[in-house]
């Protein structure tokens, strides 16, 4: 959280070489839920209103990891679609509900 909305902290930790230890903590710990999970979520903040960074990440392959943890960690799943979907990565985000089909009552 130290990230979220914060530009100045993402332009520290992206000039520390922070993403490159996020994401070899993902790649040294593929089966480590909480590891995949924070790591996610850890991206997605760098990139959610630092957009610059985008690329930087993906090219550290940010984006088969946080695939690969969607998939093998259920837990995972909403923070890695948020981080996908940050990074400008394919993601299908489904709707769980539109608002349509009741009536809500007053």
């Amino acid at each position: 959280m130290i990230t979220l909305r914060q530009p100045e902290h993402c332009q520290q930790i992206i000039d520390n070489d922070g993403a490159q230890v996020i994401i070899q903590c993902m790649i040294n710990h593929p089966a480590h839920p909480g590891v995949q999970k924070q790591g996610c979520m850890a991206l997605r903040n760098l990139v959610a209103r630092t957009r610059a960074y985008r690329q930087l990440i993906l090219d550290l392959g940010a984006e088969p990891l946080i695939r690969r943890a969607m998939t093998t960690h259920a837990d995972c799943k909403d923070e890695a679609q948020a981080a996908l979907r940050d990074l400008e990565c394919h993601v299908v985000l489904k709707e769980i509900w539109k608002g349509e089909g009741a009536e809500l009552e007053r």
